[in-house]
């Protein structure tokens, strides 16, 4: 293992006391350097060095989010850089010192030290217990699903074939006689309509769809007949029209906003990008630019889809659920639990997954009663001892256990930093990918290795990335407050909390409002119960 930890031009450095966070991570490394910054070229070129050279199998990146590494270029390169020198993406593993660290703690430097320590400790625990995702290399499929006979779906579809990919264009009307009649793009109408590789479908929906980035299948329904097309990317034209995005989300992961459309990555450096990396969206825009800012996004779009699928071989890592079959009973829990129609009990009578349709959100891991399932990204026996690796934190009073969910929880947490207050650094986080992944028994776990409280932190109803990994989350949480009681711990000591990913304030706000209602609390003193 190689342990890098970002001094991040003092961000960190200026707060946390580098050297007593990185004491006990020492011990487990092969490597550990200090560095100013994780994006000095030379920097970069020292942790490749390291990899080749010392054959190194993990890597610990302590200093920027987690979310830095997949919405960020800077961030997207220096992991593609640890992947082609030789490391498996689940052995590459990172620490968030500065923004749920040094910028929301800068005026306690002792509690900021701890809390990096814990995390820095989890994040070596996970490279070592980590296994290794398994790598399915696809020759990128040159076409494209183009939904919505828009302006921008036009251009879009214009770029592509001239660069040598095929159109689907998909309309939830008459799209193509509607275009006909589109006199400003006369030209443009003209070169997609005639051409050889455009396929165009009217009154269409999508009923069904399942793959990756370069190897996707979606089915169209229309009154010609349902038609399934095998597609490398997909381009949402049309982005009020919410419908669209409804049926995608029932076949891959969509971020919305409030108004139901589909949200990129970051608006800012990203805006056509979504958490499915071959999922392109033209954000809505208004106003008398909207016309001329449109087309430029899918333009955007367009070059960001031919990036990626022209660029030799496109490999997916199977990030899903895995059964153990000498444990599984073909209860069909699995199944009647995933959203996404992942699961299913073949002909030997046990459970299987299918990999194109599993995102990975772990519900099905929860709710099989025999412990047969689990999840690569984030084992149960990962939590559980990252659990018990925070509360040796050193903590002493109103230590919280935060849950924080992939999709939502985890990007607050990254904001807080922007709001005006701050929080306790007995605050310890623990990212899961979906709240449907969260176990009681994570909760139990905490109380019994002594944390004062527990916070879930997840997506709010109707834009959980897995559809109702929230929900299904509730009525487990519900039960378990009847055990806490029977066990004399007070319930109000564990919270759950729909949040926004860009709502930091209402993430501090709550983080200090549960860290002093539990100060208040009369049971649980003396010790675990």
């Amino acid at each position: 293992m190689g342990i890098y930890v970002s001094r991040s031009r003092g961000t960190v450095s200026d707060v946390v006391d580098i050297e007593a966070a990185i004491a006990d991570a020492r011990e487990q490394a092969a490597i550990v350097r200090v560095v100013d910054d994780l994006f000095d070229p030379a920097v970069q070129a020292q942790m490749v060095a390291d990899v080749t050279d010392a054959s190194l199998d993990a890597v610990v990146l302590a200093g920027n989010s987690v979310d830095h590494y997949t919405r960020s270029l800077s961030g997207q390169h220096i992991k593609r850089m640890l992947v082609d020198a030789g490391l498996n993406p689940n052995k590459i593993i990172v620490a968030n010192l500065i923004e749920q660290v040094a910028l929301v703690h800068g005026d306690d430097r002792d509690g900021a030290t701890k809390k990096a320590k814990a995390m820095i400790d989890v994040a070596v625990l996970r490279a070592m217990m980590a296994d290794p995702l398994e790598a399915l290399e696809t020759d990128p499929v040159q076409s494209i699903a183009i939904l919505g006979a828009t302006s921008e779906g036009l251009v879009a579809a214009q770029r592509l074939l001239q660069l040598g990919f095929s159109v689907v264009i998909a309309d939830r009307a008459n799209g193509s006689e509607r275009l006909r009649d589109a006199h400003r793009m006369r030209a443009t109408v003209s070169y997609v309509m005639g051409h050889s590789e455009s396929r165009f479908i009217d009154d269409a929906k999508v009923t069904d769809g399942q793959g990756w980035l370069g190897d996707y299948e979606l089915t169209f329904d229309s009154p010609q007949g349902k038609v399934t097309h095998h597609i490398g990317g997909i381009l949402l034209a049309e982005p009020d029209e919410t419908a669209w995005v409804e049926e995608l989300r029932t076949h891959f992961k969509v971020d919305v906003d409030d108004e139901g459309r589909a949200r990129s990555i970051d608006p800012a450096t990203h805006p056509a990008e979504t958490v499915d990396p071959g999922l392109m969206v033209v954000p809505a825009t208004e106003g008398e630019t909207a016309m001329r800012e449109r087309v430029a996004a899918a333009d955007s779009a367009a070059i960001a889809l031919i990036l990626k699928l022209t660029q030799g071989k496109t490999m997916h890592y199977r990030d899903t659920s895995r059964v153990d079959e000498t444990l599984c009973g073909g209860c069909s829990s699995c199944v009647r639990t995933c959203a996404f129609g992942a699961c299913s009990l073949d002909e030997d009578g046990l459970s299987h997954v299918d990999v194109r349709r599993c995102r990975g959100c772990g519900k099905c891991v929860v709710s099989c009663p025999v412990g047969a399932r689990d999840i690569v990204n984030s084992p149960h026996d990962y939590i559980i001892e990252a659990i018990q690796t925070m509360a040796q934190s050193g903590f002493e009073d109103e230590k919280i256990m935060g849950f924080l969910c992939g999709g939502c929880g985890y990007p607050a947490a990254d904001s807080a930093y922007r709001s005006e207050g701050t929080y306790p650094a007995s605050f310890l986080p623990l990212r899961i990918p979906c709240g449907g992944r969260l176990d009681t028994l994570h909760v139990l776990e905490a109380f019994k290795a002594g944390f004062d409280g527990v916070a879930v932190f997840r997506c709010r109803e109707g834009h959980c990335h897995n559809l109702i990994g929230n929900l299904d989350m509730d009525r487990r949480i519900n039960l378990l407050r009847t055990v806490l009681r029977s066990r004399r711990i007070d319930d109000s000591r564990l919270r759950i909390i729909d949040i926004s990913p860009f709502d930091g304030k209402h993430f501090t706000e709550q983080v200090n409002e549960l860290s002093e209602s539990v100060a208040t609390l009369s049971d649980m003193k003396g010790g675990s119960q």
